[in-house]
């Protein structure tokens, strides 16, 4: 199984410039944290299955 990266650059530059509010800010760590801990699960089980050395 390959796990691939995409960072989608649909945001304009404005959008990027305009800061978060803080429930975007708040709803954005909540994902990056699901998304670290599916991450750590999933090198876990490739370690465990050999695939990674």
């Amino acid at each position: 199984m390959k796990l691939t990266l995409v960072k989608s650059n649909h945001c304009t530059n404005l959008e990027q410039d305009m800061p978060l509010t803080d429930g975007q800010r708040q709803f954005q760590m909540r994902n990056l944290r699901k998304m670290i801990r599916f991450m750590k699960a999933q090198l876990k089980r490739l370690e465990k299955e050999g695939t990674i050395d």
